[in-house]
């Protein structure tokens, strides 16, 4: 599925005809990143990502109230949760390890809004930031190049690696949402490093799915194919035999390793 299908096309508009009507001439952009923009979406796995930008700050009330109408809106019917950050023209412009954000409104979570000023910043905004330059789909206002800053890459590596080693040390716990939560984190833990080690060989940035079938292309070894395969059917929707924990740690292990040389 992609942004082409009219269900998700739908949910996009009115995702960005609330955002318009709640905050106006303050609305700078709306982008799409992540697998919906890349090719790689899956209902059942994937999240619909979206970074949206306004001019400044806005008042806690008016923050509270867009997060809880944009969660409202009825997600589209062939599937996908909404995964949506508000930040400013300051947080996209400012190279920060850890950007500030408005809101940050994820449907699959229990509390779905999250007020940023509670919070000290995101550091995966770094690398949706990135990906929102390099690739993301314009839903409203001027291309992403035209508002992101260029990355840095040691900040670019250092998200990569912070989030590696959330999901090595949340595990189950991090996808208690799904039926299968070992399978999910194996997916996410294996994808997620095939698309660290295939930023960190090409400087492209690409989605869990394109990294996985690059290490494909590069690596020849079969046991770790078995690995990639596992995970890309797991995201693809299927239900594949759990592969071997060892071999999953070493090869997540060894990405982790390749990103530390990186930034030491």
């Amino acid at each position: 599925m992609h942004a082409s299908d009219p269900e998700v096309q739908l949910y996009l508009d009115r995702v960005v005809s609330t955002l318009r009507e709640h905050l106006g001439a303050e609305l700078v952009g709306v982008y799409l990143h992540g697998s919906l923009a890349m090719g790689g979406f899956d209902p059942g796995r994937s999240d619909v990502d979206i970074l949206a930008v306004c001019t400044g700050a806005l008042s806690p009330r008016r923050r509270v109230r867009l997060g809880e109408v944009l969660a409202a809106i009825p997600r589209p019917a062939t599937g996908g949760d909404l995964e949506l950050s508000l930040v400013t023209t300051s947080a996209v412009r400012t190279p920060s390890a850890a950007p500030p954000f408005e809101i940050h409104v994820h449907t699959e979570d229990e509390q779905p809004v999250v007020d940023g000023a509670e919070r000290p910043g995101d550091e995966d905004l770094v690398a949706h930031f990135a990906v929102a330059r390099a690739r993301g789909k314009v839903l409203f206002g001027p291309e992403p190049g035209e508002l992101f800053a260029a990355p840095e890459r040691a900040s670019l590596i250092r998200a990569f690696l912070s989030d590696m080693e959330w999901a090595r040390e949340s595990g189950a716990a991090g996808w208690e949402g799904h039926h299968m939560p070992d399978l999910a984190s194996m997916a996410y833990r294996v994808l997620n490093a095939a698309r660290s080690w295939r930023y960190l060989e090409t400087g492209e940035l690409g989605s869990k799915v394109e990294g996985a079938m690059w290490v494909k292309r590069v690596d020849p070894d079969l046991d770790l194919h078995k690995i990639l395969d596992a995970a890309l059917a797991f995201q693809r929707g299927d239900v594949p035999d759990r592969p071997d924990d060892r071999a999953v740690n070493a090869f997540v292990d060894r990405v982790e390793g390749l990103l530390r040389g990186a930034i030491a």
